[in-house]
């Protein structure tokens, strides 16, 4: 007996079996680069925030030689704690800023001239008025309406970081991101067509034997249903493996202590991936199973 048809059997298995690696290996890139934009943009967005609430103001007073007194700064912190700008306020001490002044000059000017120097208030803002600029100009204006007030201090340079390019350039970034991620999703609506597409005939003769719709798309959605679980874990733990090499080369960037917002994205993603093959297999077998029979061969 010829062992041709066997042989031919064992190729189009082999051809198969890697036409479906292929497609679950393209799908888990797809998901991988889905993924990574995804924490792309959530970690960006992380660091301004933080690098909002992190930004100290320094109001400064005028002298006690001039006739302010410790207690009247800290009866003014105390008002400053009730305004809706104010995140966190401490009072730096004279003593303590006399002492670091010393340590910046490197010598104890006060054996040359009164010590100038009095108390100030720490502040840190709520995240809605640094990324502001009007508000920002708001608030300093308030704070040096009292007339104890010498001057405020914040270090201008984050405020044009948060105001200015940074911000510029995360939306134009995530507008990239989201471009690429468009494209990536057609690319795997498309690989599932074409693996379809190759098998439409099978779809039509099934019809004409009298198998119903749900029997002829079921193996296909059962089919997507496993390439989408295979390629989402694949996706899952490369994504897994990029956050842990990101994290050991820009930990003040990925942080690694938001666990929960990265467990749900990760399971997002695991999920998006299962029905996303499978309402895409669904939809292009319908397409097979509605289409006219004199288009099945173009």
């Amino acid at each position: 007996m010829s062992k041709y048809p066997e042989s031919i059997d064992k190729i189009t298995r082999a051809r198969l079996a890697a036409s479906a690696v292929g497609s679950v290996l393209s799908i888990a890139l797809t998901m991988f680069f889905v993924g990574t934009l995804l924490f792309l943009a959530f970690f960006s967005t992380r660091f301004i925030n933080n690098l909002s609430n992190k930004m100290e103001m320094e109001v400064l007073f005028y002298s006690e030689e001039a006739g302010v007194k410790e207690a009247d700064i800290i009866a003014y912190e105390q008002t400053l704690k009730l305004q809706p700008f104010v995140a966190t306020s401490r009072v730096s001490s004279r003593a303590d800023n006399s002492a670091e002044a010393k340590r910046v000059i490197g010598n104890n000017y006060e054996e040359v001239i009164p010590n100038p120097i009095n108390a100030s208030i720490i502040l840190t803002l709520n995240k809605d008025y640094t990324g502001n600029p009007d508000s920002l100009a708001s608030v300093i204006k308030t704070i040096k309406e009292n007339k104890y007030v010498q001057d405020v201090e914040y270090p201008e340079y984050i405020v044009e970081l948060i105001q200015g390019n940074f911000r510029k350039a995360q939306w134009v970034a995530l507008g990239i991101c989201a471009a690429f991620m468009f494209i990536s999703l057609l690319l795997i609506a498309n690989s599932l067509r074409l693996n379809i597409y190759a098998q439409r005939f099978n779809i039509r003769s099934m019809l004409l034997i009298g198998a119903t719709r749900r029997f002829v798309r079921k193996p296909f959605v059962i089919k997507g249903f496993v390439q989408g679980t295979w390629a989402g874990l694949i996706a899952v733990v490369l994504v897994g493996a990029a956050l842990w090499g990101g994290y050991s080369i820009l930990p003040e960037v990925i942080d690694l202590s938001y666990t929960r917002e990265i467990a749900i994205i990760l399971g997002g993603l695991f999920l998006f991936s299962i029905l996303f093959t499978m309402v895409a297999a669904h939809l292009f077998v319908n397409k097979y199973i509605k289409i006219n029979s004199d288009r099945l061969y173009l």
